[in-house]
């Protein structure tokens, strides 16, 4: 009985043995993984020069706006600099100078011919928020070149919208025409359940908002414009605007926040790799007009904005 019950337990502690080492191999296996070289990893936020970028054994310019992934080369020729905003284990941004050429890897940018032009500085934690789409992750090409046409046009507020403090007024571009001023316009605003807010009659391109008005998160409101011309002509646009949800408010707000400190600490006026993640980050949350007035004025900071195409 007693030899019984002994093979019984060396059976036992073997099976236990054999469970262990598994699960030790497991987690050895598991932490000598390598991780995914799939998805996108970075985003470039200023070029100067000729920068060149190898994809899949491919090779193409490389322009602002232009997301990158695990091992794409990039290959910077004479004085050619480029700003990468880089999104792994930690977010940075490393501004590569040429000539040169660098490898982006899970991490890092690296070297792969022993230049030494790579400066490094941490981003604050809040822009892992940012999810980095394959293609251009922004619009602002679309923004860069505006609107053009002889119809009417509204201006603002359209889409999403930041703040409630900025719902101010409703305004609109007149179409073109030998005098301007010879319009008329019909304006209504209609609550998301249906209830006209306001109703008037203007000759301006402008109407006031109250300051008190109870606006709704998340519900669109609806505002139409009909213009009338004193020759008879006629014209009208409809637009809708909601408020972002409160914690998409809040991030966006904080982001704006760091934005501020980072332009406080540069003296050359081309407006920080912060100001560019701001707009992505307004335009992938649909807040598009303040996400085109911070283009535009990248425009006016960076020459490769400035130089954007479609």
């Amino acid at each position: 009985m007693g030899k019984v019950a002994l093979r019984a337990a060396g059976r036992r502690a073997l099976v236990l043995g054999v469970l262990a080492l598994s699960l030790c191999l497991g987690r050895l296996c598991a932490a000598q993984a390598p991780r995914s070289t799939d998805g996108p990893l970075a985003v470039v936020t200023d070029i100067e020069g000729r920068v060149r970028v190898l994809h899949a054994s491919r090779t193409r310019e490389l322009r602002v706006l232009d997301v990158l992934e695990r091992s794409d080369e990039l290959l910077l020729s004479g004085a050619a600099r480029a700003e990468i905003a880089f999104f792994s284990d930690s977010v940075r941004v490393f501004q590569l100078s040429g000539p040169g050429r660098f490898v982006l890897r899970d991490d890092a940018i690296a070297s792969r011919d022993g230049a030494a032009g790579i400066a490094v500085r941490d981003l604050a934690a809040q822009w892992r928020t940012l999810q980095l789409r394959p293609g251009r992750v922004a619009r602002a090409s679309v923004a860069l070149r505006g609107a053009s046409g002889g119809g009417l046009e509204v201006l603002s507020p359209v889409g999403a919208q930041l703040d409630a403090g900025a719902l101010d007024a409703l305004r609109w571009k007149s179409p073109y025409g030998p005098d301007a001023a010879a319009w008329e316009y019909a304006v209504r605003l209609i609550d998301p359940e249906g209830r006209l807010v306001l109703v008037t009659r203007t000759r301006e391109t402008t109407v006031a908002l109250s300051a008190q008005q109870p606006w709704l998160r998340e519900r669109p409101y609806l505002w139409t414009v009909e213009a009338t011309a004193d020759d008879g002509r006629h014209a009208d646009v409809a637009s809708e605007f909601a408020l972002v949800d409160r914690a998409t408010e809040e991030r966006l707000l904080a982001l704006s926040g760091i934005v501020e400190q980072a332009r406080a600490q540069r003296t050359d006026g081309r407006g920080s790799a912060e100001e560019v993640l701001l707009a992505i980050a307004l335009d992938q949350a649909g807040v598009r007009s303040e996400a085109d007035r911070r283009w535009r004025a990248l425009a006016g900071q960076r020459p490769a904005f400035a130089a954007q195409g479609p």
